[in-house]
């Protein structure tokens, strides 16, 4: 089932993807973004490098602090609380990895 909420987070200035950034083309053109979202809350947050550009893969390093379960000695983040789950941004459309093992078929 594919979920929907207006309550996507990013850093500011940095919504949408630009040439040379780490978001790869072929992500583009399906229109799918890595991201994350809470359960409980319905907050959505785009992967970002730790330097908060759009990542092209699922990285821990731009989420919230009280996302976060576990980090190593260095700080970076280990585990992620249990009511987060990754998957991926489409529009407005947060789709599970299980959604996309079974997607809608439209006309």
């Amino acid at each position: 089932m594919m979920y929907e909420s207006m309550n996507v987070q990013t850093t500011p200035g940095l919504g949408a993807p630009h040439e040379g950034g780490s978001l790869s083309r072929s992500a583009l053109v399906r229109g799918f973004r890595p991201a994350f979202r809470h359960e409980l809350s319905g907050e959505i947050r785009l992967s970002q490098t730790v330097d908060g550009i759009l990542a092209s893969e699922h990285l821990l390093d731009g989420l919230p602090s009280r996302w976060i379960a576990e980090r190593d000695r260095a700080g970076r983040a280990l585990a992620l609380v249990r009511e987060i789950r990754a998957g991926y941004l489409r529009g407005v459309e947060f789709w599970t990895l299980a959604d996309l093992q079974h997607p809608p078929l439209d006309g």
